[in-house]
């Protein structure tokens, strides 16, 4: 199924929106759970130190009661008292008890009065029998007072009468009040003491204004309370649900907007997408002559507009460059027709007709030369440049347009690309074989030797160049003509020998040029090659020949079916040395 820009835009847009939403919540909902977490065990770490801080004041005040045990009289037991009273922490009275449970002496007598002598007793006998400290719930009395009771046992071993000692802790005193104090004295926390029964003992911090959000307990230890820390501030979790609910619609709503958005912008891409796929069928079917329309092309700096005037520069160069490719064959056309009348018309006038037919013969081939050179040179400099610059183009195209177009498009962009690498492939082979600048440049063993690489190595056959006696510069002329037949004979072989192995030599002795090409091919019956005007059978033979024959050299051809091929080249050739001098002048174009 083929899905448009438009719908794929559209689809990722939302699919991505979603799953950003959906991640952002998560994320969000776990900060906001772990923060709340994190609320509720600092709580929980402030409770527990307020309840030590209320557990050792209770024990600080318990343990002075063992000094009461050392006193020698009464007297001196009562100045024990009132020392307890005067540097206790939470005490509001102390007390002496009796063997039996009885109080037997109160400082001072007037708080005394608040205990009732049964929970004393109850209390003292149960920390008598028990041996250790003894702290009560709330004791509520008649005229409405709840005193708190600790009483502390003597050991068995001590001198005094009394079996034990005590405090009484009045809840609405403020020192105990400010063992309650939150560490922050701004925050919004309050803390209440309770006993195991849920009565409030004191209170302190932030005013209870309704119920808490977050509320965190820790035991006193050695006492049947319990710390109690409210958070009367806003409460942690609510954040966490009104993120739940407004995720709701928040989601939905973004992924519309952006759809909108997205929608907007496909059908602003869309729309000169399609005018640019029209064009660009038109192009890959051979229609250069329309333009492609200003609208697609007049976006302004955006990728498709550079896309657009991108494919209108490679529709207009590759438009000058077919034409100048046309008007280059047509000029070469008349230009050979030219040269065809001035051969027949210099063989109807001349009577040595084989001696004119060779001075024809040169100067047709120094024309084709010459010629040869000159398109060469102008296909390199103008039509090849044009070819490159397309494809630039072709490629820019393609690479701003990945991922924007659809697979047709980009399809048909990459097959534009592939004809334009084509059709600069054949026009390289064309300058190669126009005119081979590495014999212009390096000279004719260099020549051969890349020509057979060319044609022959890159074909899987092995060839072998021994061409070290023709490192030497002939006149260009002769270069030329001896260049064209050895190429001739290694184009047969590449074409016709089935050939597995080739060797080249090359060398001058006694002013002759020979070159020799043999391979292990087929071979043929050289008598049977016989020229074919129909079939242009023959000709490249005929062509070798006459090259080698204008220069005042032979061919021989040594050829038997199943036996392979020698092809021999002699040349007579003046002083190498004497001759290369002349280079400059005779080779220059």
């Amino acid at each position: 199924m083929r899905f448009s820009i438009q719908s794929r835009v559209l689809a990722l847009v939302s699919a991505g929106v979603f799953i950003a939403a959906g991640v952002l919540s998560l994320i969000s909902r776990a900060s906001l759970l772990s923060l709340g977490r994190e609320v509720q065990e600092e709580h929980q770490r402030f409770a527990a130190v307020i309840a030590r801080d209320v557990s050792r004041a209770i024990a600080d005040d318990m343990r002075m009661l063992a000094g009461v045990a050392g006193a020698e009289d009464d007297q001196a037991a009562r100045a024990a008292l009132e020392s307890v009273l005067h540097h206790g922490r939470v005490a509001s009275a102390g007390f002496l008890v009796n063997p039996d449970g009885s109080i037997a002496s109160c400082e001072p007598a007037a708080e005394c009065g608040a205990a009732s002598d049964a929970v004393v007793a109850r209390l003292a006998l149960e920390a008598m029998s028990a041996q250790r400290p003894v702290v009560s719930n709330t004791v509520p009395q008649p005229d409405g007072s709840i005193p708190l009771v600790g009483v502390m046992p003597f050991r068995p071993m001590d001198l005094r009468a009394a079996g034990a000692a005590g405090v009484l802790i009045d809840p609405n005193d403020r020192r105990l009040a400010e063992l309650l104090q939150p560490p922050d004295a701004r925050s919004m926390l309050r803390v209440e003491l309770r006993d195991s029964r849920g009565q409030l003992l004191a209170a302190a911090g932030a005013a209870r204004t309704r119920a808490p959000g977050v509320e965190t307990t820790a035991a006193v230890e050695g006492t049947p309370w319990i710390v109690t820390l409210s958070d009367m501030g806003a409460d942690p979790v609510a954040p966490i649900t009104a993120f739940g609910r407004r995720s709701l619609w928040f989601a939905p709503s973004l992924a519309a907007i952006v759809m909108l958005l997205g929608w907007g912008i496909a059908r602003s891409v869309r729309q000169p997408l399609v005018t640019l796929t029209a064009a660009a069928e038109r192009i890959a079917g051979g229609d250069l002559d329309r333009a492609i329309p200003d609208k697609a092309a007049s976006r302004g700096g955006d990728e498709v507009g550079r896309l657009a005037v991108a494919l209108e520069r490679m529709r207009r160069a590759l438009k000058a460059s077919i034409d100048e490719i046309e008007r280059s064959n047509r000029e070469l056309e008349r230009r050979v027709e030219d040269r065809t009348r001035e051969l027949a018309a210099a063989n109807a006038a001349l009577e040595d007709r084989e001696h004119l037919r060779q001075r024809l013969l040169r100067k047709v081939i120094s024309a084709q030369e010459d010629e040869r050179k000159r398109v060469a040179r102008e296909l390199h400099d103008e039509t090849s440049q044009t070819l490159a610059a397309l494809g630039i183009g072709v490629d820019v195209a393609l690479a701003t347009c990945a991922g924007a177009v659809d697979d047709a498009t980009h399809q048909r962009l990459a097959e534009l690309r592939r004809l334009v690498d084509r059709m600069h492939h054949e026009l390289h082979r064309m300058i190669v074989n126009l005119r081979p600048s590495v014999l212009d440049d390096l000279g004719l063993a260099a020549a051969i030797a890349w020509f057979a690489d060319r044609q022959l190595a890159h074909s899987g056959v092995a060839v072998r160049c021994e061409l070290g006696d023709l490192d030497l510069r002939l006149p260009s002329e002769i270069e030329t003509a001896i260049f064209r037949a050895v190429q001739e004979a290694i184009v047969n072989v590449a074409r016709h020998a089935n050939a597995e192995s080739v060797l080249i030599q090359g060398s001058v002795s006694d002013g002759v040029l020979l070159v020799e090409i043999e391979d292990d091919g087929d071979g043929f019956d050289p008598q049977q090659v016989v020229r074919s005007p129909e079939s242009l059978r023959g000709v490249g033979l005929l062509g070798m020949r006459e090259r080698i024959e204008i220069l005042g050299g032979s061919v021989d051809i040594e050829s038997d079916p199943g036996g392979g091929t020698r092809v021999a080249m002699r040349v007579p050739v003046v002083d190498p040395v004497a001759s290369s001098s002349e280079l400059p002048a005779s080779s220059a174009t």
